[in-house]
């Protein structure tokens, strides 16, 4: 379904804002027409899962959040994704401002102009720290199971 202005093209991205502000994940936009795709908006979830502020933010690209842990397979999906127009799906290793690691599900969706223009690219975050922790704790008992009972050789 698409979005079309019909009424006060200023008060539009006040509510947009506004609505987007109360959501439970982090939501962003990125410029692809600007050096390195700096985000040009973050709502509050954002700012509250990373505890940076709108001023650490805007103008900066989301890597980041990744502090010196680059290498990870999942930027490469990304960048071959925004080179390529489309959407990608990914989960990252991302640190808060405070330096404390969290797992990051990262949906990025290509927005498109009226002649089908990618025009930003839209971002949202979900923490699935607790998810990521529970699998590998998982995986840590599954082995130690095995390795009790024998079959872990």
């Amino acid at each position: 379904m698409s979005f079309v202005v019909e009424k006060d093209n200023g008060l539009i991205p006040q509510i947009l804002s506004a609505i987007l502000d109360e959501c439970v994940n982090g939501v962003t936009l990125a410029d692809p027409d600007i050096e390195g795709a700096p985000i040009v908006y973050a709502n509050k979830a954002f700012e509250r899962l990373t505890g940076y502020g709108n001023d650490d933010i805007i103008g900066h690209n989301c890597r980041f959040l990744q502090g010196v842990d680059r290498e990870q397979p999942e930027r490469y999906l990304i960048a071959e994704a925004m080179k390529a127009g489309q959407g990608v799906e990914v989960t990252l290793r991302n640190y808060r401002k405070d330096g404390e690691l969290f797992y990051n599900h990262l949906k990025i969706s290509p927005l498109y102009d009226r002649k089908g223009r990618v025009i930003y690219y839209l971002g949202v975050q979900y923490d699935v720290t607790y998810q990521v922790n529970a699998k590998h704790e998982i995986a840590e008992l599954t082995n130690l199971l095995g390795a009790l009972s024998g079959k872990g050789e």
